[in-house]
């Protein structure tokens, strides 16, 4: 499936195939610190509960087999305007080091999933949406469920 993406990092990607986010798809963190870590697990956290099933097949372990696809986490330090950015031709998300909180730190790495699995950003006066630019609170919505469903399908 093809979608087009505007990127957070305000990059103009050409269309790319969006993950599927019923797909087993492994997150690797690079060199993350306890907090970083928290925050990813905490940013797959919401996106299971809004039925995305794609990080329950990634091995546990270095000894598992991967699954086809992976995608990386970089956490570097940045400008503070700057929260996050999915590359797809990089496969990489890069996040800002110093988005320091954990609740934080979840909601902008939820985000930048929400682009690596298509969705595109939602203006705030159309609705509350994870996918608002900018957002810092908004966990996953149902609407943003729907969003993903609408892609894909609901994950089984």
């Amino acid at each position: 499936m093809l979608v087009a993406l505007a990127a957070c990092g305000g990059s103009d990607h050409s269309e790319y195939v969006a993950r599927d986010p019923c797909a087993a798809l492994a997150i690797t963190a690079v060199s993350p610190t306890a907090v970083e870590r928290d925050g990813v697990s905490d940013a797959l956290a919401l996106w299971r509960a809004h039925g995305v099933s794609a990080f329950d097949a990634a091995p546990a372990d270095a000894g598992a087999t991967a699954p086809a696809a992976a995608l990386e986490i970089r956490f570097d330090d940045a400008a503070a305007t700057f929260h996050g950015a999915y590359d797809p031709a990089s496969d990489r998300v890069e996040i800002n080091r110093d988005l320091a909180d954990r609740a934080t730190l979840a909601i902008v790495i939820a985000h930048e999933l929400g682009h690596v699995f298509g969705l595109v950003h939602i203006a705030p006066t159309a609705r509350i949406s994870l996918m608002n630019p900018g957002n810092l609170i908004t966990p996953p919505t149902d609407a943003d469920q729907r969003a993903l469903e609408a892609l894909w399908g609901a994950c089984r």
